[in-house]
């Protein structure tokens, strides 16, 4: 599949890559690390005044998993901006939002992201086995992410001295975070992580990845109210991504906020046009 991408990319859309990257060039990583630190303290405060009942559980719940998304989508989008402008090394980049006490380091993460998008669909994709055709089969497995991602890596990879210390820092933050937060905080914050969690996977790895709309360089806007509550809730960036998210692919470093300009450059020579092996 990957291969395919490349091949469509250069045979059937008629602008190089470089040609691409110098119309819609991708944005500095700090613009979206400074947005995913705001909501992962966004994210720990409302969980620190849950625990001191300053927040009522009915609303932690659906904004814990509002600001999750967000951080998620942050992270995302800094995981394809330019590395090159910038610090290197924000604090964003520490303050991760642990989701289980079994999580890999964010370059592993990263690093998994990335391979994901140049396996895509092969048996070398980590993310393979959650773009399951079965929408509560892939549900399941994106509950179980973070495990399901630290044994694929775990088993190619094996265990260094780094990525050592980082397991065992996360899983010492979330038992911290436990601890803080006594049995109450245990399940609530756990239900809306893994909630938040399992959302954004089953967006990212399954719902995009669905021939209705994967393989179309201008695919149709989602119904108007349906449009409206996704970007109230996440973004409209990540409406863009999500939306456009073939285009991601073979463009992964244009920022999502340019995509309808670069399919409305691309859309009538190849509009409605599907990935070979699709």
């Amino acid at each position: 599949m990957a291969g395919n991408l490349r091949t469509l990319g250069a045979r059937t859309l008629r602008m190089t890559r470089r040609e691409v990257h110098a119309l819609f060039p991708g944005d500095p990583r700090t613009r979206y690390d400074d947005g995913m630190l705001a909501w992962s303290l966004a994210f720990h405060a409302s969980y620190f005044a849950f625990v001191a009942e300053v927040l009522p559980g009915w609303l932690f719940g659906p904004l814990g998993v509002v600001l999750f998304l967000r951080y998620f989508n942050r992270w995302h989008e800094a995981l394809h901006s330019d590395q090159r402008v910038g610090s290197r090394w924000h604090p964003a980049r520490a303050l991760l939002v642990v989701v289980s006490p079994i999580y890999l380091g964010r370059p592993q993460l990263e690093e998994l992201h990335v391979m994901h998008h140049r396996e895509e669909g092969s048996e070398a994709d980590p993310d393979r086995e959650m773009m399951h055709p079965g929408p509560l089969r892939a549900a399941l497995l994106c509950l179980v992410q973070p495990e399901l991602l630290a044994w694929w890596y775990l088993r190619r990879r094996g265990l260094d001295a780094r990525l050592a210390v980082d397991m065992f820092t996360h899983a010492a933050i979330w038992s911290a975070l436990m601890w803080i937060g006594g049995l109450r905080g245990f399940i609530a914050y756990n239900l809306v992580v893994r909630v938040g969690n399992m959302l954004a996977w089953l967006v990212f790895a399954w719902l995009v990845h669905q021939p209705w709309l994967y393989g179309h360089v201008d695919p149709p806007e989602l119904p108007r109210p349906l449009r409206w509550l996704w970007i109230a809730v996440v973004g409209r960036e990540n409406y863009l991504g999500v939306r456009f998210h073939f285009l991601h692919h073979l463009f992964s470093a244009v920022p999502d906020r340019r995509l309808p300009a670069l399919a409305r450059r691309l859309a009538p020579a190849t509009a409605e046009t599907t990935p070979e092996g699709a």
